[in-house]
C-alpha cells in the first residue's frame, strides 16, 4: 500500500514553486528593501558593535594567552617567562607603594608577604605559612633574616589589626627587606 500523502502531482509542485517565487519577489522587491533600509542599518551597527566587543574583550582578558600562547611560551621558554611574570608582579607591588594612601601601602605589604611566602615554598622551605617558613630559613640562605622577621611581624600585625597605623617609611623599609630576600632567593 503506497503512501498517498507524499504523492504530489506536477500541478501541486508548480503551485508551490509559484508561491515561493512570489514570496521571494515580494521579499526582494525594491519598495520593501527601501522601507527596510533604516532597520538594516541598525542591525548592521548592532552586529559591528558585538563583533567589536568580542574582539576588545578577547584582547583585554587573558583568555587567549591562557588558552594557547601561555602553554606554548611555558613549553619553549619556561624560566624566562616565569621570571618575567614575577618581576611584573613585584613591579605592581612597588607601584602601589608609590601611592599616597595608607590602605594601599597595607595591601602592598600583604601582597609582598604573600609573594615571599610563595617564593619560599617554591624554594623548598617547609611550613604552612610565612612565619613557619622563615623559622626554617638560615642566615646562609637569606642574609637579612632578622630584618625579614621584623618585616613579617609588621605584615602579620596589619592582617590582625585593621586599625594598624603604618607610615610610608616603615612600608618602604619592609618592601626593601622583602625585595632583598627575593633577590637572594633568585626570584627577582
Amino acid at each position: 500500500m503506497p503512501l498517498e500523502i507524499f504523492a504530489t502531482t506536477t500541478d501541486e509542485m508548480t503551485a508551490i514553486g509559484r508561491g515561493v517565487k512570489r514570496f521571494l519577489q515580494i521579499l526582494l522587491s525594491p519598495e520593501l528593501q527601501h522601507q527596510l533600509w533604516p532597520l538594516q542599518i541598525i542591525f548592521v551597527l548592532f552586529a559591528l558593535f558585538f563583533v567589536w566587543m568580542i574582539v576588545y574583550y578577547s584582547l583585554r582578558t587573558t583568555y587567549w594567552n591562557n588558552k594557547f600562547l601561555g602553554d606554548l611560551k611555558n613549553f619553549l621558554f619556561p624560566k624566562i617567562f616565569e621570571k618575567k611574570s614575577k618581576v611584573r608582579r613585584w613591579q605592581k607591588i612597588e607601584d602601589g607603594l608609590g601611592r599616597h594612601f595608607e590602605d594601599q601601602w597595607k595591601l602592598c605589604l600583604i601582597e609582598a608577604a604573600d609573594f615571599l611566602n610563595e617564593s619560599l615554598k617554591e624554594a623548598g622551605f617547609g611550613g604552612s605559612n610565612l612565619e613557619e617558613r622563615l623559622q626554617r630559613v638560615t642566615v646562609e640562605d637569606i642574609s637579612n633574616l632578622e630584618a625579614l622577621n621584623r618585616a613579617q611581624k609588621v605584615c602579620a600585625d596589619i592582617v590582625r589589626d585593621h586599625n594598624y597605623k603604618l607610615t610610608k617609611a616603615v612600608a618602604k623599609d619592609v618592601i626593601d627587606q622583602i625585595e632583598e630576600a627575593l633577590k637572594e632567593l633568585g626570584v627577582l
